[in-house]
Protein backbone atom coordinates (compact mmCIF):
# COMPACT_ATOMS: atom_id res chain seq x y z
CA UNK A 1 0.00 0.00 0.00
CA UNK A 2 1.27 3.53 -1.36
CA UNK A 3 0.03 6.72 0.27
CA UNK A 4 -0.50 9.60 -1.70
CA UNK A 5 -1.65 13.08 -0.23
CA UNK A 6 -4.22 14.77 -2.51
CA UNK A 7 -4.67 18.72 -1.74
CA UNK A 8 -7.04 20.96 -3.11
CA UNK A 9 -4.85 24.04 -4.68
CA UNK A 10 -6.70 26.49 -6.91
CA UNK A 11 -3.55 28.84 -7.23
CA UNK A 12 0.33 29.13 -7.63
CA UNK A 13 0.26 30.76 -3.83
CA UNK A 14 3.99 29.89 -2.80
CA UNK A 15 3.41 30.04 1.11
CA UNK A 16 0.24 28.31 0.47
CA UNK A 17 1.70 25.70 -1.41
CA UNK A 18 4.56 25.17 1.07
CA UNK A 19 2.19 24.45 3.97
CA UNK A 20 0.43 22.15 1.57
CA UNK A 21 4.21 20.18 1.45
CA UNK A 22 4.54 20.46 5.01
CA UNK A 23 1.23 18.66 5.49
CA UNK A 24 1.78 16.28 3.15
CA UNK A 25 5.18 15.29 4.50
CA UNK A 26 3.48 15.12 7.69
CA UNK A 27 0.44 12.59 6.62
CA UNK A 28 3.48 10.62 4.63
CA UNK A 29 5.20 10.05 8.06
CA UNK A 30 7.91 12.62 7.62
CA UNK A 31 10.15 11.55 4.68
CA UNK A 32 12.53 10.46 7.12
CA UNK A 33 15.47 10.27 4.03
CA UNK A 34 15.00 14.22 4.01
CA UNK A 35 17.78 14.92 6.59
CA UNK A 36 20.31 17.85 7.47
CA UNK A 37 23.39 17.84 4.70
CA UNK A 38 21.85 15.45 2.58
CA UNK A 39 22.15 16.39 -1.70
CA UNK A 40 18.81 16.91 -2.96
CA UNK A 41 18.39 16.87 -6.78
CA UNK A 42 15.13 18.87 -7.74
CA UNK A 43 13.74 17.49 -10.96
CA UNK A 44 11.22 19.32 -12.57
CA UNK A 45 9.70 19.11 -15.58
CA UNK A 46 11.02 21.98 -18.35
CA UNK A 47 11.18 20.24 -21.14
CA UNK A 48 11.76 23.43 -23.04
CA UNK A 49 12.12 27.20 -23.07
CA UNK A 50 8.24 28.50 -22.18
CA UNK A 51 7.00 31.13 -19.67
CA UNK A 52 5.24 29.26 -17.29
CA UNK A 53 1.84 30.87 -17.60
CA UNK A 54 1.63 28.33 -20.93
CA UNK A 55 1.53 25.70 -18.16
CA UNK A 56 3.97 23.54 -20.45
CA UNK A 57 6.71 23.34 -17.83
CA UNK A 58 6.85 22.72 -13.94
CA UNK A 59 5.49 26.31 -12.05
CA UNK A 60 8.24 27.89 -10.56
CA UNK A 61 5.64 28.48 -7.57
CA UNK A 62 5.62 24.68 -6.75
CA UNK A 63 9.73 24.22 -7.17
CA UNK A 64 10.19 26.91 -5.05
CA UNK A 65 7.62 25.70 -2.17
CA UNK A 66 9.64 22.37 -2.04
CA UNK A 67 13.08 24.32 -1.85
CA UNK A 68 11.78 26.48 0.89
CA UNK A 69 10.75 23.30 3.21
CA UNK A 70 14.03 21.05 1.81
CA UNK A 71 16.16 24.32 3.19
CA UNK A 72 14.48 24.21 6.61
CA UNK A 73 15.24 20.53 6.74
CA UNK A 74 18.94 21.36 6.36
CA UNK A 75 19.17 20.26 2.80
CA UNK A 76 21.58 20.98 0.39
CA UNK A 77 19.20 21.55 -2.68
CA UNK A 78 20.45 21.56 -6.58
CA UNK A 79 17.54 21.94 -9.73
CA UNK A 80 18.57 20.27 -12.57
CA UNK A 81 16.90 19.29 -15.80
CA UNK A 82 18.07 18.22 -19.58
CA UNK A 83 15.60 19.05 -22.37
CA UNK A 84 15.24 17.24 -24.99
CA UNK A 85 17.26 18.41 -28.32
CA UNK A 86 20.94 20.06 -28.25
CA UNK A 87 22.18 20.14 -24.67
CA UNK A 88 24.87 22.80 -23.68
CA UNK A 89 25.09 25.23 -21.33
CA UNK A 90 23.83 28.00 -23.05
CA UNK A 91 21.05 26.24 -23.71
CA UNK A 92 20.36 25.31 -19.85
CA UNK A 93 20.70 28.93 -18.83
CA UNK A 94 18.17 30.52 -21.10
CA UNK A 95 15.97 27.23 -20.08
CA UNK A 96 16.59 28.15 -16.63
CA UNK A 97 15.70 31.94 -17.14
CA UNK A 98 12.87 31.87 -19.28
CA UNK A 99 10.48 29.11 -17.08
CA UNK A 100 11.72 30.94 -13.65
CA UNK A 101 13.96 28.60 -12.53
CA UNK A 102 16.93 31.30 -11.97
CA UNK A 103 14.57 33.34 -9.57
CA UNK A 104 13.59 30.33 -7.81
CA UNK A 105 17.21 29.88 -6.93
CA UNK A 106 18.05 33.50 -6.10
CA UNK A 107 15.38 33.87 -3.86
CA UNK A 108 16.13 30.27 -1.85
CA UNK A 109 19.85 30.06 -2.61
CA UNK A 110 19.16 26.91 -4.12
CA UNK A 111 21.80 26.17 -6.96
CA UNK A 112 21.26 25.83 -10.84
CA UNK A 113 22.86 22.68 -12.95
CA UNK A 114 24.09 24.38 -15.54
CA UNK A 115 26.98 21.27 -16.05
CA UNK A 116 26.49 18.92 -19.19
CA UNK A 117 28.59 16.04 -17.60
CA UNK A 118 27.20 12.79 -17.85
CA UNK A 119 28.69 9.56 -16.45
CA UNK A 120 27.49 5.62 -16.76
CA UNK A 121 25.83 4.02 -13.97
CA UNK A 122 24.19 0.45 -13.40
CA UNK A 123 21.18 -0.77 -13.11
CA UNK A 124 20.50 -3.54 -10.86
CA UNK A 125 17.97 -6.03 -11.84
CA UNK A 126 16.95 -4.04 -15.13
CA UNK A 127 14.55 -5.19 -17.68
CA UNK A 128 16.24 -4.07 -20.87
CA UNK A 129 19.12 -1.10 -19.81
CA UNK A 130 21.58 -2.35 -17.35
CA UNK A 131 23.49 0.62 -17.90
CA UNK A 132 22.07 4.10 -18.17
CA UNK A 133 24.01 7.54 -19.06
CA UNK A 134 22.44 10.20 -17.10
CA UNK A 135 23.22 13.53 -16.07
CA UNK A 136 26.32 13.60 -13.37
CA UNK A 137 24.66 16.25 -10.92
CA UNK A 138 22.04 12.92 -10.57
CA UNK A 139 24.20 10.54 -10.17
CA UNK A 140 26.23 12.87 -6.92
CA UNK A 141 22.69 13.44 -4.88
CA UNK A 142 22.30 11.17 -2.11
CA UNK A 143 18.20 11.72 -3.32
CA UNK A 144 16.15 12.82 -5.99
CA UNK A 145 12.76 14.89 -6.20
CA UNK A 146 10.51 14.75 -8.90
CA UNK A 147 8.72 17.82 -9.61
CA UNK A 148 6.36 16.85 -12.55
CA UNK A 149 3.34 18.24 -14.26
CA UNK A 150 -0.31 16.94 -15.41
CA UNK A 151 -0.25 16.82 -18.65
CA UNK A 152 -1.49 14.71 -21.81
CA UNK A 153 1.50 12.78 -23.97
CA UNK A 154 1.26 11.80 -27.28
CA UNK A 155 3.25 9.02 -26.55
CA UNK A 156 2.26 7.54 -22.93
CA UNK A 157 -0.99 9.27 -22.81
CA UNK A 158 0.34 10.97 -19.95
CA UNK A 159 3.20 12.63 -18.38
CA UNK A 160 3.82 13.03 -14.65
CA UNK A 161 5.98 12.11 -11.95
CA UNK A 162 7.76 8.91 -13.91
CA UNK A 163 7.91 10.38 -17.31
CA UNK A 164 9.72 13.35 -15.47
CA UNK A 165 12.55 11.38 -14.77
CA UNK A 166 13.39 10.77 -18.48
CA UNK A 167 15.05 13.93 -17.95
CA UNK A 168 17.93 12.55 -16.02
CA UNK A 169 18.82 10.96 -19.53
CA UNK A 170 21.22 14.16 -21.37
CA UNK A 171 19.60 15.66 -24.04
CA UNK A 172 20.16 13.98 -27.45
CA UNK A 173 20.78 10.84 -26.09
CA UNK A 174 16.71 10.99 -25.16
CA UNK A 175 16.92 10.44 -29.17
CA UNK A 176 18.89 7.30 -28.76
CA UNK A 177 16.80 5.76 -26.04
CA UNK A 178 13.31 6.06 -28.38
CA UNK A 179 15.16 4.73 -31.16
CA UNK A 180 16.73 1.23 -28.72
CA UNK A 181 13.04 1.17 -28.14
CA UNK A 182 10.43 2.01 -30.44
CA UNK A 183 7.90 -0.14 -29.24
CA UNK A 184 5.83 1.29 -26.69
CA UNK A 185 5.90 -1.04 -24.36
CA UNK A 186 9.65 -1.78 -24.87
CA UNK A 187 9.75 2.27 -23.91
CA UNK A 188 7.76 2.35 -20.78
CA UNK A 189 9.94 -0.82 -19.32
CA UNK A 190 12.87 1.20 -19.97
CA UNK A 191 11.58 3.95 -18.26
CA UNK A 192 11.05 1.72 -15.29
CA UNK A 193 14.68 1.23 -15.20
CA UNK A 194 15.50 4.63 -15.08
CA UNK A 195 13.04 5.22 -11.85
CA UNK A 196 14.76 1.83 -10.56
CA UNK A 197 18.16 3.81 -10.77
CA UNK A 198 16.63 6.93 -9.46
CA UNK A 199 14.68 5.80 -6.76
CA UNK A 200 12.67 8.81 -6.29
CA UNK A 201 12.53 9.53 -2.20
CA UNK A 202 9.41 11.89 -3.28
CA UNK A 203 7.15 12.81 -6.18
CA UNK A 204 5.15 15.69 -6.15
CA UNK A 205 2.93 16.70 -8.99
CA UNK A 206 1.68 20.19 -9.96
CA UNK A 207 -1.82 19.81 -10.86
CA UNK A 208 -2.92 23.38 -10.26
CA UNK A 209 -3.03 23.72 -13.82
CA UNK A 210 -2.31 21.15 -16.54
CA UNK A 211 -2.31 20.28 -20.15
CA UNK A 212 -5.05 18.79 -21.85
CA UNK A 213 -5.49 17.76 -25.94
CA UNK A 214 -2.20 17.96 -27.61
CA UNK A 215 0.28 17.70 -24.83
CA UNK A 216 3.05 17.55 -23.86
CA UNK A 217 3.79 20.79 -25.49
CA UNK A 218 1.02 21.69 -28.18
CA UNK A 219 -2.02 21.28 -25.92
CA UNK A 220 -4.47 23.86 -24.00
CA UNK A 221 -3.81 25.09 -20.43
CA UNK A 222 -6.70 23.77 -18.02
CA UNK A 223 -6.95 24.28 -14.44
CA UNK A 224 -7.43 21.18 -12.33
CA UNK A 225 -6.83 22.53 -9.00
CA UNK A 226 -4.88 19.90 -7.08
CA UNK A 227 -1.47 18.82 -5.85
CA UNK A 228 -0.25 15.36 -5.80
CA UNK A 229 2.54 13.72 -3.19
CA UNK A 230 4.12 10.99 -2.68
CA UNK A 231 7.04 8.59 -1.79
CA UNK A 232 6.36 6.40 -4.39
CA UNK A 233 6.26 7.75 -8.16
CA UNK A 234 3.93 5.33 -9.59
CA UNK A 235 1.18 5.81 -6.59
CA UNK A 236 1.39 9.39 -7.55
CA UNK A 237 0.69 8.82 -11.25
CA UNK A 238 -2.23 6.91 -10.33
CA UNK A 239 -3.44 9.89 -8.90
CA UNK A 240 -2.32 12.46 -11.11
CA UNK A 241 -3.89 9.94 -14.44
CA UNK A 242 -7.15 9.53 -12.20
CA UNK A 243 -7.49 13.42 -11.67
CA UNK A 244 -7.75 13.81 -15.64
CA UNK A 245 -9.77 11.19 -16.27
CA UNK A 246 -7.25 8.53 -16.75
CA UNK A 247 -7.61 4.80 -15.85
CA UNK A 248 -3.79 2.82 -15.05
CA UNK A 249 -5.09 0.40 -17.97
CA UNK A 250 -5.04 3.35 -20.00
CA UNK A 251 -1.56 5.18 -19.66
CA UNK A 252 1.32 2.67 -20.94
CA UNK A 253 3.76 3.48 -18.17
CA UNK A 254 1.05 2.35 -15.07
CA UNK A 255 1.00 -0.85 -17.25
CA UNK A 256 4.52 -1.30 -17.51
CA UNK A 257 4.98 -0.85 -13.99
CA UNK A 258 1.96 -3.43 -13.27
CA UNK A 259 3.82 -6.12 -15.49
CA UNK A 260 7.41 -5.78 -13.90
CA UNK A 261 5.20 -6.03 -10.10
CA UNK A 262 6.40 -2.52 -8.69
CA UNK A 263 2.07 -0.98 -9.19
CA UNK A 264 1.51 -0.44 -5.67
CA UNK A 265 -2.23 -0.38 -4.01
CA UNK A 266 -3.07 3.30 -3.46
CA UNK A 267 -4.45 4.77 -0.35
CA UNK A 268 -5.37 8.58 -1.37
CA UNK A 269 -5.30 11.25 1.85
CA UNK A 270 -6.80 14.48 2.52
CA UNK A 271 -9.24 15.07 -0.46
CA UNK A 272 -10.97 12.74 -2.47
CA UNK A 273 -9.93 11.67 -5.62
CA UNK A 274 -13.73 12.13 -7.41
CA UNK A 275 -14.56 15.68 -5.60
CA UNK A 276 -10.92 17.17 -7.89
CA UNK A 277 -11.30 14.81 -10.84
CA UNK A 278 -12.17 16.85 -14.14
CA UNK A 279 -14.73 15.06 -16.58
CA UNK A 280 -13.89 16.09 -19.47
CA UNK A 281 -10.19 16.71 -19.61
CA UNK A 282 -9.70 16.49 -23.33
CA UNK A 283 -7.09 13.39 -24.10
CA UNK A 284 -3.83 13.76 -26.34
CA UNK A 285 -4.31 11.81 -29.54
CA UNK A 286 -3.27 7.87 -29.35
CA UNK A 287 -3.25 5.48 -31.86
CA UNK A 288 -5.65 1.86 -30.99
CA UNK A 289 -2.81 -0.97 -30.43
CA UNK A 290 -5.51 -3.40 -29.45
CA UNK A 291 -7.80 -5.54 -31.46
CA UNK A 292 -8.56 -5.80 -35.11
CA UNK A 293 -6.74 -2.34 -35.25
CA UNK A 294 -3.78 -3.69 -34.01
CA UNK A 295 -3.48 -5.93 -37.77
CA UNK A 296 -0.51 -4.44 -39.70
CA UNK A 297 -2.97 -4.60 -42.75
CA UNK A 298 -4.89 -1.52 -41.23
CA UNK A 299 -2.33 0.38 -39.88
CA UNK A 300 -1.41 2.23 -42.38
CA UNK A 301 -4.93 3.34 -42.46
CA UNK A 302 -5.83 3.82 -38.68
CA UNK A 303 -2.37 4.85 -36.92
CA UNK A 304 -2.53 8.80 -35.74
CA UNK A 305 0.70 10.07 -37.43
CA UNK A 306 2.47 13.85 -37.00
CA UNK A 307 2.21 16.39 -39.74
CA UNK A 308 3.40 20.10 -39.88
CA UNK A 309 1.33 22.96 -40.20
CA UNK A 310 3.48 24.92 -42.84
CA UNK A 311 2.05 28.32 -42.08
CA UNK A 312 3.09 27.88 -38.59
CA UNK A 313 6.88 26.01 -39.45
CA UNK A 314 9.92 28.56 -39.90
CA UNK A 315 12.14 25.41 -40.85
CA UNK A 316 14.36 25.31 -37.55
CA UNK A 317 14.81 21.58 -38.27
CA UNK A 318 13.95 20.70 -34.09
CA UNK A 319 11.80 18.10 -35.43
CA UNK A 320 14.05 16.38 -37.85
CA UNK A 321 16.93 16.82 -34.91
CA UNK A 322 14.66 15.58 -32.75
CA UNK A 323 13.55 12.47 -34.82
CA UNK A 324 15.19 8.84 -33.39
CA UNK A 325 14.13 6.95 -36.75
CA UNK A 326 15.56 10.07 -39.11
CA UNK A 327 11.96 10.07 -40.97
CA UNK A 328 12.23 13.97 -41.11
CA UNK A 329 13.94 15.64 -44.55
CA UNK A 330 13.50 19.33 -44.67
CA UNK A 331 12.69 20.24 -48.37
CA UNK A 332 12.15 24.27 -49.14
CA UNK A 333 12.52 24.65 -45.66
CA UNK A 334 9.38 22.27 -44.62
CA UNK A 335 9.45 19.47 -42.86
CA UNK A 336 8.62 15.90 -44.82
CA UNK A 337 7.06 12.76 -43.31
CA UNK A 338 8.87 9.40 -43.99
CA UNK A 339 6.16 7.11 -42.46
CA UNK A 340 7.20 4.30 -43.12
CA UNK A 341 10.04 4.78 -41.27
CA UNK A 342 8.28 6.62 -38.44
CA UNK A 343 8.03 4.93 -35.07
CA UNK A 344 5.37 7.36 -33.30
CA UNK A 345 7.45 8.48 -30.89
CA UNK A 346 5.95 11.93 -31.05
CA UNK A 347 9.54 13.67 -30.64
CA UNK A 348 9.17 16.38 -33.23
CA UNK A 349 5.83 17.28 -32.13
CA UNK A 350 7.06 17.36 -28.71
CA UNK A 351 9.76 19.77 -28.90
CA UNK A 352 8.99 21.68 -32.02
CA UNK A 353 9.50 25.26 -30.34
CA UNK A 354 6.81 26.97 -32.57
CA UNK A 355 3.70 23.81 -32.23
CA UNK A 356 3.52 23.98 -35.56
CA UNK A 357 3.83 19.91 -35.67
CA UNK A 358 0.48 18.33 -35.28
CA UNK A 359 -0.52 14.61 -34.35
CA UNK A 360 -3.26 13.36 -36.99
CA UNK A 361 -5.73 10.83 -36.02
CA UNK A 362 -8.42 9.26 -37.86
CA UNK A 363 -11.94 10.70 -37.37
CA UNK A 364 -13.26 7.19 -35.95
CA UNK A 365 -10.96 6.43 -33.39
CA UNK A 366 -12.49 8.17 -30.98
CA UNK A 367 -15.50 6.02 -30.98
CA UNK A 368 -14.20 2.72 -31.82
CA UNK A 369 -12.17 3.29 -28.55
Amino acid sequence: MADVVLSRCEEYDVDRIECLLYDALDRLGGVAALQPGARVLVKPNLLMKRDPQRHTTTHPAVVEALVRVLAYRGCDVTIADSPGGPFTEGILRGLYTVTGMREVAARTGARLNESTDSVQVEVPSANLSHMLTVLRCAAEADLIISVGKIKTHGLTAYTGAVKNLFGLIPGTLKVDYHARFPDIRDFCLGLMDVVAWAKPCLSVLDGVWGMEGKGPSGGSPRKIGALVVSENPHAADVVGAGLIGLAPEEVPTLRAAREIGVLPEVRVLKEELAALRVQDFRKAPAECQTGILANPLFARIVRSHPYVHPRACVGCGACQNACPAKAIALKNGVPRFNYEKCIRCYCCQELCPQTAVDVWQPFFMKWLK
